[in-house]
């Protein structure tokens, strides 16, 4: 998901999202079980296309891992980004992680860092 030009500008466009994201995937030697990209939709809700296959897919556990540019990608709603990887991934084992903000969900302070840096998303 890209939300302005300015993304763009700045090296956040879909296209470079998902090849760094591929890259990384590369590196790690993960095979990739689909790409969701919910292109000129706004991360301040949950009613997007590919967020809602995503979540379908997670409930049938179609894969172990979710992985995002940056956390501000999956949601810009604090409350809807807790509850995508708590009650979503967490709950039906899946990992969540981004490649540009470092935590662990399996831990308390990983828990703390989402919650925090969710609060900074909904405010930009």
């Amino acid at each position: 998901r890209v939300s302005t030009t300015n993304q763009v500008e700045e090296g956040y466009s879909i296209d470079e999202q998902k090849d760094k994201l591929s890259s990384y995937c590369d590196i790690k030697d993960w095979n990739v079980y689909k790409v969701y990209t919910d292109g000129g939709f706004s991360g301040s809700n949950t009613d997007r296309p590919a967020l809602e296959s995503l979540i379908k897919d997670a409930k049938k556990r179609k894969f172990d891992t979710v992985l995002v540019y940056k956390l501000d990608r999956l949601s810009r709603s604090q409350k809807d980004t807790l509850h995508l990887i708590e009650d979503v991934f967490i709950k039906n084992g899946i990992e969540f992680l981004s490649l540009q903000e470092n935590f662990d969900t399996s831990t308390p302070f990983g828990k703390a860092m989402i919650g925090l840096l969710s609060v900074f998303a909904q405010l930009e």
